[in-house]
């Protein structure tokens, strides 16, 4: 879609600028000196007395903030007050309603003042009110900051100064010296600021090393503590942890925490330190949104162990689909080290009766539990929450009037009841800690362990939070799917039609059976007339008919959907972004076949245009030949010239001609973006780690081949093995004492990557970058060899990587428990890999075709060459002008003979289809085949690849069936050209004895005299070639007409090659050299050798585009590996015949034996099983968490799962010797009962027939195997 493609492009313009205009403010902040302010803030980090000058600072900033600030807060407050009156006069209709734009306001009040109205005047007011208060509200913003700000200020230094190449001098003793004055702050207990500025940010490298430097001395083999509160805004946050904890955070009316601080805490009486974590406020009027706040939330969630939810007045809804919301994120993040304890804290309760708080705390756990199960895992896997975790809390605060004056006191009460609120924070603690032991060594070690993880946190909630977390309720996520599944319904009934025999069934065509009519009309009538002129007509009528095809089944589409969609459970806003997004599958659609008739139009136009270079250059000849009296003077190399003259102008405007349809890799990279964004958009809906894909824009892969290439960070495979590591993986956090331990032991040999860091970069990541690499070069190839790349193959590629790739990593390419993926940013590498995969392959494509078309031209070249100079030169006669005639003749009505072999595979590819057995039942047919029927070789080849397995059978069928049409068809068409051939000699024929035929007057002339070479000189008028050409032309007129011969007749006019108009000194001569020439190529075996062989590539590409069509999923079963049978588009996958696991080499860990765990036994369905987190499952709960899109399972009737169970066991006692040699190191474990069942001797395969199974499977991934002719 050109309007799609152009709003890309400004999207990735725009992308661009702002990224050079970083790269500038970067520079610029590289290169500015350090401010007076700063520098005075270095100093007295410096100074002896530095805490007490630190603290006079703060004193002395709030006192130069506070006259300032005043000021500006009332001016702000009047600004309003004017705004609201404004808002007022709107409501009675004295003013015209405010645009929001300044413009918008100034044009209001210059129009009232023209329009003579009386509150001209005050709406001017009004919009000068308004521009001021942007003005307030920036100056107020740039006196938005404190002490922390400067910390912020001095680690940008530092990075600043570990980008510079040269060091200042001085620098590493300033950065040293604040380190050490930090360090004895933050270990002080003073808060510190982890998340700051807009948009939220982690702070750097700098504070990490003060806080590894503060927790080193004080390891606890228990770790650290971690305590979090989170809450609304102005519900005291912060006045609770000051007091529970002795924190010192600030506190004020309003907001007074922006982004997430954080306080250390040892205890003097010994015991595990910790960390209190005081959050911003959420649910708020100024909030940023429910991103935001889910951010928050999540983020304290998976960074503690307990979570203090700060709420005041009664557990609210809106708390509530906050919390679903988080378990939603945590479950598809899978960030959680742990399960972290909630405890709800309810503030300013006076009537503080616990049962009727309780209540509504087992409401909400219930709920939240129906959320769990729904998601696939029990709540207990992602939150700790008992029923009676709820504590009432009176007013922190009491005050009174004494003598006139409002005097505030903390009440005992108040004391009382924090007192005991903080003994249970320490008993949970405690508990969990002692529970969890077992488990291994703490989470969190240390404070640097904790950062390590938390900036890991943030990274992933900062990249892909918003992906989950901008739904309010879980019930609205599952109301979106639904929906998408019934946009999904109605699209593909709009693009394929629905079922049923007849238009009176209810049956309608689908825009994809409509178009492609449409395009084969216009096809046909573009070869039927095949003028320029024409051309241009037909392009311009069937763009518009294709068009009008569009709009009216996108219409059509729209009131299909809202019928579908008219439930009230659907909100009107989810409705009108499915119904946005509806469209683009049908404009896809259009602009597909759209460019199909390109690709012809392209075609005949470059027929045309040869024919016109033809004509060109007969013109050019002809000119030559008036102006030489018809008689050849040019040299060979002045022949040469004048030719190499007039080729280059047309290849210049051949070459600008094959521009314009050749695509730009910029062109690629945004219709890549399109086809793959609107994938993403529908996949999202589905569950498990689809949910986490994110829209892209093009950018991201022009960054890899544009002009910022060398500014651009490296992709996924030329990263290097320590950035893999580091952005894709983390370790456990149990690896840290390991790794310490390790250290110790080889300490003196100087080891270097021991531990579960050594293995990461020397074994599981080079294994992953294999898979990864053979992943896409496989990408690749597929889009190559289709040339082209749709929605559904995008589809399919993002379920490869996120359901089959990303699983292979997590589960079998990662076998050390040390290590885990960070699995967002996984996928979204691998995301952003597939799509440069897709344009380097669609590069490629669009590279062959224009190699291809310049080659034809070229060959052209040679022929028209070859032609020009023969005409132009001297020495040259009738016999040589009429075996070039016969050459070119011949060229032509080959061209034709490939159309008909093209015209001929089609026919035969359609009408084999239709005797094709049901694709759906594929599956079904190659079991039987090969399973059942004991064939071993076929079950060998079966458990390799059964893709191949189903294509082989496919093309062995394919070529069955077409054996009955291919024999007469080919007839047909070998016996319409031959005789066209055989006519063309005939009509020669004709045309020398009318020709040569002696008039009255001319037969008592003097004698003819003859020229071996040049022909006889006569005294009748000269002929030329034309002659000949109108002859043929009008042959047909004077013979009986039937179909063959007319369409013989006009194939010998239309084919007629162009040709200067050279004269015919006999005609006699020239006919019969010519016929002999052509009779020649008739009684060639040549014509039938092309014809067969033509024909034997266009059906082997005919079928290979039919394979792709009906070769159906690519997943496979979580639990034996078996694929997936469904055909077609589908989001819950099915296996009909369950395999052993053993069949795709899954063995027993410890002991190598085979698995024979058969899928639909009682004894699978009652087993547990891992999950990606660590949790063991029931085999329900394990699919619903890590692959939810196999539910239902499977469930036979027992009768047919004991056949599969019998066949499976024959099979594996017959193929058992060539699958352990595939699968080694499979350690042989077949029961002896087994053996003495199902043994056939003299027809169980060794292991030489693994070879010759393995060639099968090669030729066929190659495209090279061919059913037997027998």
């Amino acid at each position: 879609n050109p309007k799609l493609l152009d709003k890309l492009r400004r999207e990735a313009e725009e992308a661009s600028a702002r990224t050079e205009e970083m790269l500038r403010l970067k520079a610029q902040f590289d290169n500015a000196p350090v401010s007076d302010a700063m520098a005075f803030f270095c100093k007295s980090v410096a100074s002896t007395e530095r805490r007490g000058a630190l603290a006079e600072l703060a004193q002395y900033l709030a006192e130069w903030k506070e006259p300032r600030l005043g000021p500006l807060l009332d001016r702000q407050r009047e600004l309003f007050d004017v705004a609201a009156a404004r808002e007022a006069d709107v409501a009675d209709g004295a003013l015209p309603p405010a645009s929001g734009e300044m413009s918008a306001l100034a044009a209001a009040a210059a129009e009232a003042a023209r329009a003579g109205h009386a509150d001209a005047v005050k709406a001017e007011a009004v919009a000068s009110a308004r521009e001021e208060l942007a003005a307030v509200s920036m100056k107020l913003a740039e006196l938005d900051f404190s002490m922390d700000s400067f910390w912020v200020e001095l680690e940008q230094l530092h990075l600043r100064q570990g980008r510079s190449r040269g060091k200042a001098a001085g620098q590493d003793d300033v950065f040293s010296t604040a380190r050490t004055c930090w360090q004895d702050l933050l270990a002080g207990g003073q808060p510190f600021q982890l998340l700051h500025s807009r948009p939220l940010q982690i702070a750097g490298r700098f504070l990490r090393g003060v806080l590894e430097a503060i927790g080193a001395p004080h390891v606890d083999p228990r770790g650290i503590y971690v305590v979090s509160v989170i809450g609304a805004q102005s519900s005291a946050k912060s006045t609770l942890l000051n007091f529970l904890f002795g924190c010192g955070f600030a506190v004020s009316a309003g907001r007074c925490t922006r982004g997430l601080f954080a306080s250390y805490l040892r205890p003097v009486s010994g015991g595990p330190s910790m960390l209190v974590l005081d959050s911003e406020g959420l649910l708020s009027l100024g909030s940023e949104g429910s991103v935001f706040d889910g951010q928050i939330a999540l983020m304290c969630m998976t960074c503690s162990h307990l979570v203090l939810v700060n709420h005041k007045g009664e557990l609210s809804r809106q708390l509530q689909d906050l919390l679903e919301i988080c378990l939603f994120a945590m479950r598809h993040l899978r960030l959680a080290r742990l399960q972290p304890r909630l405890a709800f804290v309810l503030r300013d309760q006076h009537d503080r009766s616990r049962v009727v708080h309780e209540d509504m705390l087992k409401q909400m756990k219930g709920h939240l539990e129906d959320v769990a199960r729904t998601l696939g895992s029990p709540l207990q896997d992602l939150i700790l929450l008992d029923s009676t975790a709820v504590f009432l809390l009176p007013s922190a605060v009491t005050s009174e009037l004494r003598q006139g004056q409002e005097v505030c006191w903390t009440s005992e009460l108040f004391a009382r009841e924090v007192l005991h609120l903080r003994g249970e924070v320490f008993r949970w603690l405690r508990e969990d800690t002692e529970r969890r032991a077992s488990w291994g060594p703490a989470e969190f070690s240390s404070l640097a362990t904790w950062y390590d993880y938390a900036a890991t946190v943030w990274e992933t909630l900062d990249q892909f939070g918003e992906q989950l977390l901008h739904y309010r309720t879980i019930h609205e996520i599952e109301l979106r799917r639904e929906l998408a599944d019934v946009a999904k319904n109605a699209v593909r009934d709009a693009l394929d039609g629905t079922g049923g025999d007849s238009e009176a069934d209810g049956a309608t065509t689908g825009f994809h059976a409509r178009a492609r009519m449409m395009v084969d009309s216009f096809v046909a009538r573009m070869h039927a007339n095949p003028t320029r002129l024409d051309l241009e007509t037909t392009d311009l009528e069937l763009s518009r008919a294709l068009a009008c095809l569009r709009d009216e089944f996108v219409a059509r589409l729209e009131q299909d959907f809202q019928a579908r969609a008219s439930s009230p459970r659907f909100s009107a806003t989810a409705k009108e972004q499915a119904k946005q997004q509806i469209r683009t599958p049908v404009e896809w659609a259009f602009e597909n076949h759209l460019y199909t008739w390109k690709l012809h139009l392209k075609k005949a136009s470059d027929e045309r245009a040869m024919h016109e270079l033809w004509v060109h250059f007969t013109g050019v000849l002809n000119r030559h030949l008036a102006r030489s009296g018809h008689r050849s003077c040019l040299s060979e190399d002045e022949s040469k010239a004048l030719f190499e003259r007039e080729w280059g102008s047309y290849e210049v405007s051949y070459r600008d001609r094959l521009c314009k349809v050749i695509k730009e890799w910029q062109t690629l990279a945004h219709e890549v973006t399109l086809l793959f964004n609107h994938a993403v958009g529908k996949l999202q809906h589905e569950a498990g780690s689809l949910a986490l894909l994110k829209e892209v824009g093009p950018q991201q892969v022009a960054l890899h081949r544009g002009k910022g290439r060398e500014q651009a960070p490296a992709s996924l495979l030329d990263q290097t093995d320590e950035e893999w590591a580091e952005h894709y993986f983390y370790l456990g956090w149990w690896n840290t004492v390991k790794n310490v331990g390790l250290a110790l032991l080889q300490n003196a040999g100087g080891s270097e990557g021991g531990g579960a860091a050594g293995v990461l970069r020397t074994n599981i990541v080079p294994r992953i970058r294999q898979a990864v690499q053979q992943g896409l070069q496989q990408v690749r190839s597929e889009v190559i060899s289709r040339g082209a790349l749709d929605e559904a193959t995008a589809a399919e590629f993002l379920r490869h990587i996120s359901c089959g790739l990303l699983h292979d990593v997590e589960t079998r390419l990662i076998t050390d428990g040390t290590v885990s993926v960070k699995r967002p940013q996984m996928l979204h590498a691998l995301h952003v890999a597939l799509r440069v995969a897709c344009v380097e392959a669609l590069v490629a494509v669009e590279e062959e075709k224009q190699q291809k078309a310049m080659e034809d031209l070229f060959a052209q070249k040679a022929h028209i060459e070859e032609h020009f100079l023969l005409i132009v030169q001297a020495n040259k006669g009738d016999i040589d002008f009429a075996k070039n005639i016969a050459k070119l003749y011949h060229r032509s009505l080959t061209g034709w003979l490939d159309c008909e072999v093209t015209q001929l595979a089609a026919n035969v590819r359609s009408q084999v289809l239709q005797e094709m057995p049901d694709p759906q039942k594929s599956a079904e047919r190659a079991f039987q085949q090969s399973f059942a029927a004991h064939s071993w070789q076929d079950v060998l080849e079966y458990v390799l690849d059964m893709n191949a397995y189903l294509e082989k059978l496919y093309l062995t069928i394919f070529h069955q069936r077409k054996r009955s049409y291919i024999g007469a068809a080919q007839s047909r068409v070998e016996k319409r050209v031959l005789g066209t051939y055989h006519l063309l000699v005939e009509v020669i024929g004709q045309w020398a004895r009318k020709e040569t035929a002696v008039s009255p007057d001319v037969a008592n002339g003097p004698a003819l005299h003859a020229d071996v070479t040049k022909g006889p000189s006569s005294p009748r008028a000269q002929k030329s070639v034309r002659d000949l050409k109108d002859f043929i032309s009008t042959h047909a007129e004077r013979v009986p007409r039937n179909a063959d011969t007319a369409e013989a007749h006009r194939q010998l006019a239309e084919r007629f090659p162009a040709s200067a108009e050279f004269t015919i000194t006999d005609p006699k001569l020239f006919a019969e050299t010519l016929q002999a020439v052509m009779s020649d190529y008739a009684d060639s075996p040549d014509i039938r050798k092309r014809l067969a062989e033509k024909l034997d590539k266009a059906l082997r590409e005919q079928s290979v585009q039919a394979w792709s069509l009906i070769r159906g999923c690519s997943e496979h079963c979580p639990m034996c590996g078996s694929k997936c049978d469904l055909v077609g588009e589908h989001s819950h996958h099915h296996c009909s015949h369950h395999l052993f696991p053993a069949f795709h080499g899954w063995m027993d860990r410890n002991t190598g034996l085979p698995s024979f765990n058969f899928c639909l036994a009682d004894e699978t369905r009652a087993g547990t099983y891992e999950c990606k987190d660590g949790v063991w499952r029931t085999l329900e709960d394990y699919l619903k968490s890590d692959h939810p899109s196999w539910l239902p399972f499977a469930r036979d009737d027992d009768a047919s799962a004991e056949r599969d169970v019998q066949h499976l066991r024959a099979a594996w006692v017959n193929c058992r010797e060539p699958l352990l040699e595939y699968f080694s190191p499979m350690a042989d474990g077949c029961p002896e009962c087994w053996v003495k069942d199902y043994h056939e001797e003299g027809r169980s395969l060794t292991r030489a027939d693994l070879q010759t199974a393995k060639e099968t499977i090669r030729r066929l991934r190659n495209h090279t195997w061919a059913p037997p002719s027998d």
